[in-house]
């Protein structure tokens, strides 16, 4: 998937192992962005974009990215003014199980994560308290390891030092935040939850990375170095990639 404004978000597929790509569909909307995809499984996934006449785009494919379906909530997905998403890391949008989805927003006044319980048909918005108001600010990464226990991280990527509150964690599928203080202080741009360490979470960011054993309770700092995704594969497999290619 690229992102850009317009007919340059983009979403292409490749069948052998990226030697020929395909593309599969452009964005429809002049005005739309958009800002990451997940899979559930090998023919279920969602597609996630800013709003579009006020409201956020979820497109749908259930035959492996053949086709895609624009999702009809305009009430569950109905954006605050000047809000968005942070489409850098790819991690604003997370799935779990087979029907799960969150999405991470900032920008407006309130930085929000929106859930699907049933395949981004409809949705519910809940406030985090991660500070917003600025277009550089809010969550810009969520990541879920199951239906219920996640983690949701941001700031300001324009002062990536500055240590205000840059977590926040949920044990209710997305229903209810409580704040959660990211080591290293600062700013946060992506979570990933470690498959095979089912309490361990590992978060990077402009700050450096850090990582939490007790989903996200607390925080134990790894590194310094400039992060902008992180991404595991099991607990003794994992990726990350930084500024200028690093």
């Amino acid at each position: 998937m690229s992102a850009g404004p317009g007919d340059a978000s983009r979403l292409y597929r490749t069948k052998d192992g990226g030697a020929t790509w395909q593309l599969l569909i452009t964005n429809p909307d002049k005005d739309g962005f958009w800002d990451a995809i997940a899979f559930w499984d090998a023919r279920n996934g969602i597609l996630f974009g800013d709003p579009v006449n006020g409201a956020f785009r979820i497109f749908t494919t259930s035959d492996g990215g053949d086709s895609w379906q624009p999702a009809s909530d305009p009430h569950g997905l109905a954006a605050l003014k000047s809000e968005g998403a942070f489409a850098a890391s790819g991690t604003c949008l997370s799935v779990s199980g087979s029907s799960d989805a969150w999405f991470a927003t900032g920008g407006a006044q309130t930085a929000r994560v929106f859930h699907s319980a049933d395949r981004g048909r409809t949705w519910r918005a809940a406030p985090l308290p991660i500070p917003a108001g600025a277009a550089s600010k809010g969550i810009f990464s969520v990541g879920f390891r199951d239906g219920r226990t996640g983690i949701a991280v941001g700031g300001d990527y324009k002062e990536p030092a500055l240590s205000t509150l840059n977590g926040a964690r949920s044990d209710d599928g997305g229903a209810t935040w409580t704040a959660a203080s990211v080591l290293p202080a600062g700013y946060m741009s992506a979570v990933a939850p470690v498959p095979g360490a089912p309490q361990a979470f590992v978060a990077g960011g402009l700050a450096g990375s850090g990582i939490s054993r007790d989903a996200g309770k607390t925080w134990v700092w790894l590194d310094g170095t400039p992060v902008n995704a992180v991404a595991f594969a099991s607990p003794g497999a994992g990726w990350a990639v930084g500024p200028k290619g690093w």
